[in-house]
């Protein structure tokens, strides 16, 4: 900018009378707007509310980050509200709640994608929020920082001239990072859709279990597949959370336990036989009991698998102790080891040092990313895992784990215990309408068969639109739903963070029960401070569905104050 396009500022002689501080204040605003317009950096500035439906409106935006989303950087985003912004609901979820947290703690820091206004595509960006406070700990407004990640890069044309050497590197380490990111965001629609064809067996299961005989055959056997379905419901919690780059948590856990149910699902229907040796004094693990299960299921079926004939594999745990300089791989201290150990076909010694390895598999369907993933979850839990096997003979693998030292009272993990029947909620009967709206036709019919059989009126939607006139035609004829449950993610159309907008917009005491696939204990606080009035993740249980809506129909009004 030359020296005469800038202000100039007011000489010291005329400073001191009213008109002239704001003069001076003008100055300061647009000295501070070029240097704002300066960095590299999009940078938004939001007024403070509120947390919920569109989000806080756009007070400020700079060059760079209109420059970012396509817009004249003259106009810039002033006056949008945060959802415009963004290119999906969960991103206004994820960014609804860095604000809320930012709000709490002076910053955060979420990843969302912002929407491009000339390609209506989107840019994965890192979003780094502070939020600014007067004396009096009032919440004034909040300052964004956007940036793209690193590895996002668009393909071009390809130049006439040689690029150099570590340009090529780097543009294989963006590939690389590009393709790691994209398998996360398919490994999460994976999982989610993943709970949505586990809730119609979860609920079917959970509602006719109690009408069956405990010890009669079908019953264990019902009792197996439902402990099976429940296990995979873990796993696909333990997914999302892996894609996201959470980190473990580690917890004083029951390694036996872990083991005994681990056989018990794997030995279901199979003509191999575990034998189990478990000491009575094994201490406990500090570890994330569903990464655990992972890896032994893994270990398990893989050698009963390598025994097609049948036979007899060995399950062992004991405690051991490692000394200074013993184990280059692990620090000195107490451990529990785990043995699995089968009599199967083996492995060739030329395989064994590319069994972890995630391309490497001998199985014919196999990818090789089951051992890989034990490998994972065993160096997460400064653990180690080693493998011997002979030919025809078979195959050892050993696990070690740090193991708590002082003695602690037993810590509940979320391992299913060894009841002779899964703990299931039991149906909670009602009076009231309920309006169900989820795009999957079997977990709307199951849901619907559950409900009417706890006493309550049922009305089916397929899509987000028509639930929101059918709301609005029961408001406005004195009849208006009780409680409305709602898939998070519809397919076409709105979603349902949009359904739902939509019908508080016109009843904003609408009671709205929000449940999805992929809905983790992380997030839930986000939905609820967003003015839904309960959660329920999918796949759930007959009486976990029974049990929300009866809440719910029967909360006082003041709860939705």
């Amino acid at each position: 900018m030359s020296a005469s396009s800038s202000p100039t500022p007011p000489s010291p002689a005329s400073a001191g009378s009213p008109s002239d501080e704001i003069e001076q204040l003008k100055l300061a605003n647009h000295y501070l707007r070029v240097a704002l317009d300066q960095v590299t950096e999009g940078v938004i500035m939001l007024d403070a509310g509120p947390f919920d439906g569109s989000g806080p409106r756009v007070l400020y935006s700079n060059v760079p980050v209109a420059c970012l989303v396509g817009v004249e950087p003259g106009k810039g985003l002033r006056g949008l509200h945060l959802a415009d912004l963004v290119s999906s609901e969960r991103d206004v979820v994820a960014l609804l709640g860095a604000l809320k947290d930012a709000a709490e703690g002076g910053a955060a820091e979420c990843q969302a994608q912002i929407q491009t206004f000339y390609s209506r595509g989107s840019r994965y960006c890192t979003w780094r929020v502070k939020a600014l406070h007067n004396s009096m700990k009032r919440l004034l407004n909040f300052t964004i920082t956007v940036q793209p990640v690193p590895n996002e890069f668009t393909l071009q044309t390809t130049p006439l001239t040689p690029q150099p050497k570590e340009k090529e590197e780097d543009l294989e380490v963006q590939s690389e990072r590009l393709r790691i990111e994209n398998l996360a965001a398919m490994a999460q629609g994976i999982a989610h859709d993943v709970n949505n064809l586990l809730g119609p067996i979860t609920a079917q299961l959970s509602f006719i279990m109690p009408q069956i005989e405990q010890h009669s055959e079908l019953g264990q056997t019902l009792e197996t597949v439902l402990t099976a379905v429940k296990r995979a419901k873990q796993f696909t919690s333990q997914v999302v959370k892996a894609a996201k780059s959470k980190s473990s948590t580690l917890q004083p856990t029951d390694v036996c336990e872990i083991i005994k149910d681990t056989v018990r699902l794997a030995q279901a229907g199979s003509n191999v036989q575990v034998r189990m040796k478990l000491p009575d004094d094994l201490k406990r693990a500090m570890a994330d009991p569903t990464k655990l299960t992972q890896v032994m299921q893994n270990l398990v079926l893989n050698g009963m698998q390598s025994m097609p004939h049948g036979g007899f594999m060995d399950v062992e745990a004991r405690n051991v102790e490692v000394r200074m300089g013993q184990d280059p791989a692990l620090q000195p201290g107490p451990y529990l080891e785990i043995v699995v150990r089968d009599r199967g076909s083996g492995i060739a010694p030329e395989n064994l040092a590319r069994l972890f390895n995630e391309s490497f598999t001998t199985k014919a369907d196999g990818n090789g990313i089951g051992l890989t993933t034990c490998k994972r979850h065993i160096d997460e839990h400064r653990g180690a895992i080693r493998v011997s096997s002979t030919l025809r003979v078979g195959t050892e693998f050993r696990l070690f784990l740090p193991a708590i030292v002082e003695i602690t009272p037993a810590v509940a993990h979320p391992s299913l215990p060894l009841a002779p029947r899964p703990a299931t909620a039991p149906l909670r009967t009602g009076k009231g309408s309920v309006m169900i709206v989820d795009d999957e036709v079997h977990i709307r019919s199951i849901a619907t068969l559950i409900l009417k059989k706890c006493g309550y009126d049922v009305f089916e939607c397929d899509n987000g639109e028509t639930a929101a006139r059918t709301y609005q035609h029961a408001f406005r004829t004195g009849k208006p739903f009780d409680v409305v449950l709602m898939d998070l993610t519809l397919k076409g159309g709105m979603e349902g963070l949009e359904t739902s907008r939509a019908i508080w917009k016109f009843d904003p005491g609408a009671r709205i029960i929000v449940s999805s696939g992929s809905v983790t204990e992380d997030v839930q606080r986000t939905f609820l401070d967003q003015g839904f009035f309960a959660t329920l993740p999918k796949p759930y249980e007959a009486g976990e569905l029974s049990e929300a809506i009866y809440n719910a129909v029967n909360a006082p009004d003041a709860v939705m104050a």
